[in-house]
């Protein structure tokens, strides 16, 4: 069956079902936890405020994450969030979809949250085992999906618009890592051809044929008997099948989030041999690599200039801190053979491409990328993005001087190990961010993380004053915005895997704010943001630090 082209009003519908799966995985099991300890029985309904402070108390919570998932809720649309006179402690209140809401968490949600434990291994059940029956969590909740969950009616003002977002939510968690396992395993390659028999697969047959039907449900694939098709909107959404990929990375952490909020924050986060506990990292290079595809034209402008100088202002090669799988590199390098002049005298002039990362999955990986790439001159090394004077050194090490390097990097900053800033008075500057930060469950106040990132950047402003720091970065919204625009930002989503793992987003105005307190200034014409909105939630810079040199 030929399908036609997607139009720009069904890929936007496409997209906000997306951006619903993806805040499920994070919203239900964070607002199950919530329920469960009692949270919500402080509020008498919208107009009734209560503080964090009363909400740690009632629940002896961890108060970093409880403040990383009230902000959730509110960036739903849930909550209302309002401050002390010092800006301080954040008090909340129901807002009217909220209240409609919440009543179905004890309905529905637990049922729904339950099904992590399955989801993680979900790729095993669909393609480790091939003779292997359905799991009855599997079944069960798919059927409960096509029936849509048996939602209650119910009479309230703009009650049936709240249900119908709740009920993309709870399938969210079933969709998601369907979609992932799918993608991965090519799945979504053969059916982008045409239609196939479900026999013809190498997995297991009667589980694939429940996510089949769990699809065609959202109206992506049409199943006739044991023969699969995508329909119009499914060829859009296995083309961006690889944007689920981060949040499902981290159904570990959620399975474990009512500990993470009420019991010990700071159980492990890695196995006796370095593996992490709480994200699939090889899922999360994998979608972080298919996803940042969309932002290789903005980047591949800047790599296009700079070496197209002359030879003696040309970087000797491009440094990468954190590497992942070596998309970026394997991606630029090319870029350079086949878009400059540099790349007509490589042979002559050998382009050295070095990536960093802290995380050995993510090196091997990479290694085995730049290798299969057949990149002439690579290293691949651990990096530690908070210590860039160590960089220099085992660059060094290996002949090479940190200065002579572009330095790139992807979506890390906002992943660095959080380091408390030293001799820091406390609220002695004015934080700017509507960002909820936590460490192991304790808060990190906005204007304490603000100066860290501060701090962070000045560290490498020595490093990169010869030939730049190109920074791509992803950001957090102020909750109000995101609350308007739930079907138009995956912005929830990226606010709960990151901040139960201890990464830090800020607002774009505010990275670029502290990036010129630091020292970095970013070049405008090169300055790229994703969408080019008030919704932007990924930025480009390319920043340049005075020469200490």
């Amino acid at each position: 069956m030929a399908a036609t082209e997607t139009s720009l009003d069904q890929k936007a519908a496409i997209r906000a079902a997306v951006f619903d799966h993806l805040a499920g995985m994070v919203l239900v099991p964070t607002a199950k936890a919530l329920w469960d300890r009692g949270v919500f029985s402080l509020f008498n309904g919208p107009g009734s405020w209560v503080s964090l402070d009363q909400i740690v108390e009632h629940t002896r919570g961890n108060r970093g994450y409880l403040k990383v998932a009230l902000r959730l809720l509110a960036s739903s649309g849930w909550l209302k969030i309002r401050f002390d006179s010092s800006h301080k402690t954040p008090s909340y209140t129901l807002s009217n979809e909220g209240t409609i809401a919440l009543r179905l968490v004890p309905l529905v949600f637990g049922e729904a949250a339950s099904f992590i434990p399955i989801a993680i291994f979900l790729e095993d059940f669909l393609f480790g085992r091939s003779q292997a029956s359905v799991h009855p969590s599997l079944q069960i909740l798919a059927t409960r999906a096509k029936q849509r969950w048996d939602i209650p009616a119910d009479a309230e003002p703009g009650a049936e618009a709240v249900q119908e977002r709740v009920r993309a939510l709870l399938n969210g968690i079933l969709v998601g890592p369907s979609m992932v396992a799918l993608a991965r395993h090519g799945v979504f390659e053969q059916l982008l051809r045409g239609p196939v028999e479900i026999k013809n697969l190498q997995g297991n047959s009667s589980c694939l044929g429940v996510v089949f039907d769990l699809l065609a449900a959202q109206g992506w694939v049409q199943r006739e008997q044991n023969r699969v098709a995508l329909t119009n909107s499914g060829n859009y959404a296995a083309q961006i099948a690889a944007s689920y990929g981060v949040t499902v990375s981290y159904l570990p952490l959620f399975s474990v989030i009512g500990t993470l909020l009420f019991g010990n924050a700071r159980i492990s986060r890695v196995d006796e041999n370095g593996n992490e506990l709480l994200c699939d990292r090889a899922i999360n290079v994998w979608g972080s690599g298919g996803a940042h595809k969309t932002y290789f034209k903005k980047v591949d402008e800047i790599i296009v200039e700079t070496f197209s100088r002359p030879l003696d202002q040309q970087p000797r090669g491009i440094c990468d801190m954190g590497c992942g799988d070596g998309t970026l590199l394997d991606h630029l390098y090319n870029v350079v053979k086949n878009q400059t002049p540099r790349g007509k005298v490589l042979s002559q002039h050998p382009l050295v491409m070095i990536g960093a990362d802290f995380n050995k999955v993510a090196r091997r990986l990479s290694t085995q990328r730049l290798r299969k790439a057949a990149i002439p001159q690579f290293h691949v090394i651990r990096g530690d993005i908070n210590r860039p004077a160590q960089l220099a050194s085992d660059l060094e090490d290996l002949g090479l001087d940190i200065h002579d390097l572009l330095h790139v990097r992807s979506f890390l900053d906002h992943n660095r190990p959080y380091l408390p800033p030293a001799n820091y008075a406390a609220r002695s500057r004015i934080a700017k961010s509507t960002g909820a930060f936590a460490h192991l469950g304790d808060e990190v106040p906005c204007d304490e993380l603000e100066e860290n990132l501060v701090r962070h950047l000045r560290r490498w402003a020595p490093y990169v004053g010869r030939f730049g720091l190109l920074v791509l970065e992803l950001h957090t919204l102020p909750p109000e915005v995101s609350a308007a625009n739930t079907s138009r930002t995956p912005v929830v989503a990226y606010d709960g895997t990151h901040g139960f793992s201890d990464q830090y987003l800020v607002e774009v105005a505010v990275f670029l704010e502290l990036a010129r307190e630091a020292g970095l200034s970013s070049e405008e014409r090169y300055r790229a943001m994703f969408p080019p909105s008030e919704l932007a939630t990924v930025s480009i810079n390319f920043f340049h630090a005075p020469q200490t040199r």
